[in-house]
């Protein structure tokens, strides 16, 4: 989104096993702290990661949207 100041951070953990996918998430909420982002969409392909990514963007004060596309979980993360 050019010219908005809106960015969004991609983040593919495809193939990852945790902790792997919530450092990766670590690191990106961080960006969101520091306000050079506002949007994380996090690729993961496993129930696992999916759960426990979920419960660290919640506990951060993120809101969580979920979308599930050939055995790949879309996470779209926001500052809630």
């Amino acid at each position: 989104m050019k010219g908005t100041g809106e960015t969004m951070i991609n983040v593919d953990a495809c193939g990852l096993s945790c902790p792997e996918p919530l450092m990766m998430l670590k690191k990106a909420l961080d960006k969101l702290d520091d306000k050079s982002a506002n949007e994380i969409l996090l690729l993961v392909d496993n129930k696992t990661a999916l759960e426990n990514c979920t419960r660290l963007a919640k506990r951060k004060g993120c809101t969580v949207d979920v979308k599930s596309r050939d055995d790949i979980y879309e996470m779209q993360i926001k500052r809630g």
